[in-house]
Order: structure tokens, then C-alpha cells, then sequence
């Protein structure tokens, strides 16, 4: 009997990306409003151990804190390497042990078993390693990218260390792979190392099995690259296919970081991010990701302003001025409130439209559904019908 596990009634893989504060200020509170029940964060190595062995955990503990309390989950994101301890802020260390150090540490400190814990006892079992770790480009990672593209078996032994330690401390630790950028490819004149992914895999599997040290594998997405992968499914598929192909196919993907924008300057608008960003999450949980956190909170630039100088400073839920709330927002808070606890069941079969079916046990299906070729008519066989507007508008429909 195979059987797919059916959520909590209250379970969303829908989250937020808050690499900065995890307050109010953040957005934290818009985004408990808004139904995210996951925060993407980092937890920042050279702020909470300054200098070897002089712990300052203020700024770590407020984000486990203040995200316990709006009753959301963190996914970690591990990075910045003290000057002390390396040379760049993303690659590797100088000295393995210190690394092991402070992460046994925070594995204890946000294990929330009662024993040196943080005040609160706040819980974090989420932990992924360096952000975008498949890059080979030096530039990049003196930026703070990670910095292990060419050298996929020393990520794989530097993880399988941190791995055991912190299952150590805490049982319930989860660790991954940073979120591969997976794109902008060295053949395609960029700094991002496509063998990356196989070579870690093959090395874990070497030191007695990839499944044995990591639980899941991350990635990036943003609409850059349609022609390879045109919708976030794709770029799943072709994933799962490395990861089948090399001992990791059992394992799951997570996306901690993915969006569209909305600036006119890159060929979009308000309205289109707010569709992308619903098709994005439904296909996505068509190809069974299990968490997606959707990258940001607020605009950096006003579209079309000498500040609208690349895709991402539009790619906000709110405007810049952190109070006017997108068309992106409603479309988020409205996706939540109807498919948190539902589980995926099948594509829709219509011509002309892209739909997918989700259910919980007991109640009426839903379907996500959007047209593809201009204004289209979809039949369902039932008698009355709840229409959704993607701005959470509701009717009725009777026949």
C-alpha cells in the first residue's frame, strides 16, 4: 500500500523570505495576516560569534523568538563566515571544528527539549548551508555567495561533519543543501557550476550514502531562464532526474527563495506578479515541493525610479513606501486561506485552461485554474459553484 501522507489542517507550504528582521518592522506581522506560515532566514555566524569562542545570540534568538510567536517556522539559512574562522564569507573554513562548534550550539540552543535553551524555548529544525553553494565565481563569493562550485566533495564531507553534529544535539534536525541557484550556467558566460549538484551527491553516496547525511535538496527560482525550465515544475523535474540519477531520488526539494517582479523597466506589472506568483506556488505544489518561500516582503525601488535597476527591487508583495499592499499581497493571502491543509490531487483537464485539483479529506475539491488562450469556457459537472477571484472576491454560481 503506497499512501500519501495528508497535512494538518492548519499546514501550508506557502512561506516568506525575511533574510533581514523577523519583526513587525520586517513585515512580519503582514505576513501572519497574510497566511505565510514559514519565514526563510539567515542566521549570520560572524554576528553571533564575533571573535572565537564570544558568543552574542541577540539576533538570532529575536528571529526564532518573534516567529515562534506569530506561529511560523523558520527555515535557516547558515552563511557568513567570521573573518576569524575563513576567508570568505561563503566557502570553506579554515578550521572544520569551529564550524562544528557553532553549529552543535545552535542545534542545542533552538532544539527546544528544555535544556540550554534559548528564553522562549523557541523550536528550529530547518538548517540549510551557504547561499547559492554551487557558485565557482570569486566575485560572487567575496560578495558572500557561497563559494564551492568546483569542489562538490568538499561540500559534501564539510556537511556530512555538520550534519551528524547537529542530529547529535538535536534529533529532530533537518540539514540541507543551500538553495542552489541552479542557472546562469559557466557554458552560459556565468558563474554557477551545473556539475555542482552530482558531484556532492557522489561524494556523500562515497561516505556511505546522501541520504544518510542530508534531507533534502534546495533551489532557486525566478523566471530568467523560460526557454530551459518555463515553469518552477520544470526546473523540479530536471532536478529529481540528477537526484534519482545519483542516489538522492527519495529526498525532497524545497525552494527557501523564489519570485517575479513587477516593474514595467523588466516587462511586467502589479497585476502579472500577482498571477505568477499563484501559478508559481500551485505548479510548484503540483510537483510536490514541500515548502516555497517567496522572495520578499517589500519593493526596494519605485518602478521605473533611478533605483529600479534590476528585477528583484520590484519583487515585493508591498510598494516601497512598506504600507501599500500589492496586488501580489491579496493574491498570496487569498491563496493561503484556500489551500492551507488541502492536499494536490491531479491537473485539469480543460482546453484552453491550466488548472490543478486540490482536496481535503471530507470536504469539496478546489481547482486553481487560469486560461491560456484568451477568454475560455471550462464545464465542471456539479450544480452550484464557489468562485474565488484572485483578490479573494467571492460569488456563487447556480445552475
Amino acid at each position: 500500500l503506497i499512501a500519501r501522507a495528508y497535512p494538518s489542517s492548519d499546514f501550508s507550504p506557502i512561506g516568506i523570505v525575511m533574510y533581514g528582521r523577523v519583526d513587525d518592522v520586517g513585515g512580519l506581522d503582514l505576513m501572519k495576516e497574510a497566511g505565510s506560515k514559514w519565514v526563510t532566514t539567515h542566521f549570520v555566524w560572524s554576528l553571533a560569534e564575533p571573535t572565537k569562542g564570544d558568543y552574542n545570540w541577540e539576533y538570532a534568538d529575536r528571529k526564532a523568538q518573534n516567529a515562534q510567536a506569530a506561529g511560523m517556522d523558520l527555515f535557516v539559512l547558515f552563511s557568513e563566515n567570521p573573518d576569524w574562522a575563513a576567508e570568505l564569507p561563503g566557502g570553506p573554513v579554515t578550521n572544520m571544528q569551529d564550524l562544528i562548534n557553532i553549529t552543535t550550539r545552535l542545534a542545542e540552543r533552538y532544539d527546544c527539549d528544555g535544556t540550554a535553551d534559548a528564553e522562549g524555548h523557541p523550536c528550529v529544525h530547518n538548517w540549510s548551508f551557504y547561499p547559492e553553494p554551487d557558485n565557482g565565481g570569486l566575485l560572487r563569493a567575496k560578495q558572500g555567495k557561497g563559494y564551492w562550485g568546483h569542489d562538490g566533495a568538499g561540500y559534501a564531507d564539510m556537511i556530512s561533519q555538520v550534519s551528524q553534529a547537529m542530529r547529535s544535539a538535536d534529533p529532530k534536525a533537518r540539514v540541507f543543501i543551500g538553495g542552489l541557484a541552479y542557472d546562469y550556467f559557466e557554458e552560459d558566460g556565468g558563474p554557477f557550476v551545473r556539475s555542482f549538484l552530482p558531484d556532492t551527491l557522489d561524494a556523500l553516496n562515497a561516505l556511505g550514502g546522501a541520504e544518510k547525511y542530508i534531507d533534502g535538496v534546495t533551489f532557486h527560482f525566478y523566471p530568467i531562464s523560460r526557454q530551459r525550465w518555463p515553469t518552477i515544475a520544470a526546473k523540479a523535474a530536471e532536478l529529481r532526474g540528477v537526484m534519482n540519477a545519483h542516489g538522492a531520488g527519495s529526498l525532497p526539494l524545497i525552494v527557501p527563495e523564489m519570485g517575479s517582479w513587477s516593474s514595467p523597466t523588466f516587462d511586467s506589472s502589479e497585476a502579472a506578479q500577482a498571477q505568477r506568483l499563484v501559478q508559481m506556488y500551485v505548479r510548484g505544489l503540483s510537483a510536490d515541493i514541500e515548502l516555497m518561500s517567496w522572495y520578499k516582503v517589500f519593493d526596494a525601488a519605485v518602478p521605473g525610479s533611478a533605483d529600479d535597476t534590476a528585477p528583484d527591487k520590484t519583487s515585493g508583495l508591498l510598494r516601497e513606501d512598506h504600507l501599500t499592499k500589492k496586488p501580489s499581497y491579496h493574491a498570496y493571502r487569498t491563496m493561503t486561506r484556500e489551500l492551507t491543509g488541502l492536499n494536490y490531487q491531479r491537473a485539469l483537464g480543460a482546453a484552453g485552461a491550466e488548472g490543478y485539483v486540490f482536496k481535503r479529506p471530507g470536504d469539496p475539491e478546489k481547482t486553481v485554474l487560469w486560461s491560456t488562450a484568451g477568454t475560455t469556457r471550462v464545464t465542471f459537472p456539479y450544480t452550484r459553484l464557489r468562485l474565488v477571484t484572485i483578490n479573494g472576491q467571492e460569488f456563487e454560481i447556480r445552475d
